[in-house]
């Protein structure tokens, strides 16, 4: 056991001892080539007053400076009135050969590369955000510089101006593998157009389409990640604005702090926060005019914002964020559960960023990928979840709607519904010059029934008469319950005397057959008027009334059970039961015997194939 621990210690103090005498620069991929250096990388901290007569004196009296090794745990300090001065020297080649030093960090002042010329050491070239992409050398999103190779041993200084601590190495690679790197921001660039510029659309279509608001914070929320993302990129200073070197540091924070502000009011519109808990909304936009004023304030006065004040504001804005949503789904809106699946990987991509500020990460390019699609991932899961809330609202609604216009038992239109329709349809029929219909109907042993039957049995009764009643009418027309026991029918213009008789026959027809399938000795007795439109303009209430009266003379017994209003009535005198019995039979063999006839079933058979 001892001899195993021994040999664990020794195998940990070579890795840690390898490690620490890395001194070598960064690579884009683990196969890449790279050049040979005579001197390896090393650092060291000066004042910049001296700085154009640095190099020159680095290499007069080196001892005096005394550069310390670039190893993996090397952090070059925050700028507090000190430069971050590199070293390093290529080792002679037979032919000239080209180099790119790139520096992975988007938040540096100033990179500027020192090389050896006829009059010293002087600076070559120059990238940074304080100056225009445009002046570039290369025109990259991070600072890079070439370098090349000659028949001796080339010693190169850059001096780092920066403003946090910055823990990745530089990077020295071939032109082949620089140009692959770009290929790989270009994909991440498109992939963010692609999959952020998708989204923002869809949002504003279903915001079209549904009229919710919370969809267009949602597109604003997207757009402002879209920007914070793209400034990240460096795609900011390098293509939206090139010349302004202002500009391109101070949407450093001004996009992220933007980005925080419509997310903050998204969540407090998606979270019904106002509704569940007034000091949760107003945390929330308190959040979000906190962020979005910062924003400006830093957009105006770049310099005046510390980076710590701002990395503990976003930290602040983050924790608050998830937690309001958290406390919100807690106090009884499952809801905002669904919403944290969304935010979490969009708050990790902010905890990361914040990280990064501070300097507590490498892998800059890796975690930069990594949030980019974590954030996508949350923004769809919030758009999926935001369609399923109103897909589930719109059929709630729906169904509210239709429970509170439709009678529960024969599932016909309430009367309060037919008594707002009544008067339109009577008015365009006046103006049009079309001659509508309303049936009324009287199940005259109903009160009877509803004494005697079982009220199951009286349900599935009522649901056969409303099932009878809306077959028979059009989409365009009207099929309401009007009364206990009564029921009418709207039927839109135009539409003739006898096309208003045969509805009410094929009507009553349907009910007197009832028996067989209800299993009830004629379950269904009706009287029914009809009204057809004059020539004279009438009101509603006009009509209801000579309907009503209609019904009460036929309640005392008649020999025709389908009436026209403006038809003298049938004798009035009560027809014993036998004779309505013989009546009905009468009826029902003349309808079976229309329909069994050679002319009908031509008309019924003319589009049924023929047999061959």
């Amino acid at each position: 056991m001892r001899r195993l621990i021994t040999f664990l210690l020794c195998l940990l103090t070579l890795v840690a001892t390898s490690a620490a005498h890395a001194q070598e620069f960064s690579r884009i991929h683990d196969h890449s080539v790279q050049p040979v250096l005579s001197q390896p990388l090393q650092w060291v901290s000066a004042a910049p007053t001296a700085a154009p007569s640095l190099p020159q004196a680095f290499v007069t009296s080196p001892a005096t400076w005394g550069f310390l090794p670039y190893t993996e745990q090397t952090v070059l300090p925050t700028a507090t009135g000190n430069d971050a001065w590199l070293k390093f020297t290529l080792a002679a080649t037979a032919a000239p050969q080209s180099w790119v030093v790139r520096i992975p960090r988007v938040t540096i002042r100033k990179v500027s590369l020192y090389e050896s010329h006829a009059d010293g050491f002087l600076p070559a070239q120059a990238a940074g955000a304080s100056i225009p992409h445009s002046a570039w050398v290369r025109n990259t999103r991070t600072p890079s510089f070439e370098v090349v190779t000659g028949n001796t041993d080339k010693t190169f200084y850059l001096r780092i101006e920066h403003y946090t601590p910055v823990t990745e190495r530089p990077e020295l690679s071939s032109q082949a593998d620089f140009a692959d790197g770009v290929t790989r921001v270009g994909t991440l660039l498109g992939l963010m157009f692609g999959k952020f510029g998708m989204l923002a659309l869809a949002c504003l279509v279903v915001f079209g389409v549904a009229r919710k608001p919370v969809f267009l914070s949602l597109a604003a929320f997207v757009l402002a990640l879209l920007l914070h993302f793209l400034v990240q990129l460096g795609y900011g200073g390098w293509r939206l604005w090139p010349n302004s070197a202002n500009l391109n540091f101070a949407m450093n924070w001004t996009a992220p702090l933007l980005a925080m502000a419509t997310g903050c009011w998204f969540f407090a519109q998606a979270s019904y926060a106002k509704d569940i808990s007034k000091a949760t909304f107003g945390l929330l936009c308190f959040l979000a005019a906190g962020c979005l004023g910062l924003g400006v304030y830093r957009l105006a006065y770049a310099e005046q914002l510390p980076r710590d004040f701002l990395n503990a504001w976003a930290s602040f804005v983050v924790v608050a964020t998830v937690a309001s949503l958290l406390w919100l789904g807690l106090r009884g809106m499952r809801t905002n559960l669904w919403l944290m699946g969304g935010l979490l990987p969009i708050a990790a991509a902010g905890g990361v960023s914040i990280a990064r500020n501070l300097g507590w990460g490498g892998h800059v390019e890796f975690a930069l990928a990594t949030s980019v699609l974590a954030s996508q991932i949350g923004l769809v899961w919030l758009f999926l979840a935001l369609l399923w809330r109103s897909r589930t609202a719109l059929l709630s609604s729906d169904l509210a709607i239709a429970l509170n216009q439709a009678d529960e038992n024969t599932g016909l239109i309430r009367e309060r519904v037919a008594q707002i329709r009544l008067p339109a349809m009577l008015t365009r029929a006046d103006h049009l010059k079309l001659g509508c219909g309303v049936i009324m109907l009287r199940w005259q042993n109903y009160p009877q029934l509803k004494t005697t039957l079982n009220p199951n049995k009286l349900d599935v009764i009522l649901k056969f008469l409303g099932q009878v009643l809306n077959r028979a009418v059009r989409e365009v027309d009207t099929a309401a319950h009007w009364d206990d026991g009564q029921y009418i029918l709207l039927i839109e213009g135009p539409i003739g005397r006898q096309a208003l008789s045969s509805l009410a026959t094929q009507i009553l027809t349907s009910c007197m057959r009832a028996s067989d399938s209800l299993a009830q000795a004629n379950p269904l007795v009706l009287h029914i008027a009809i009204w057809h439109a004059a020539a004279a303009a009438s009101k509603a209430d006009e009509v209801t009334e000579a309907l009503k009266t209609r019904l009460n003379q036929m309640s005392y017994g008649t020999k025709r059970a389908v009436q026209f209003v403006d038809v003298a009535s049938s004798d009035i005198a009560a027809e014993s039961n036998t004779e309505h019995i013989k009546r009905r039979n009468e009826v029902m063999a003349k309808i079976d015997a229309i329909e069994a006839s050679p002319s009908v079933n031509a008309i019924l058979m003319a589009d049924r194939p023929r047999k061959r």
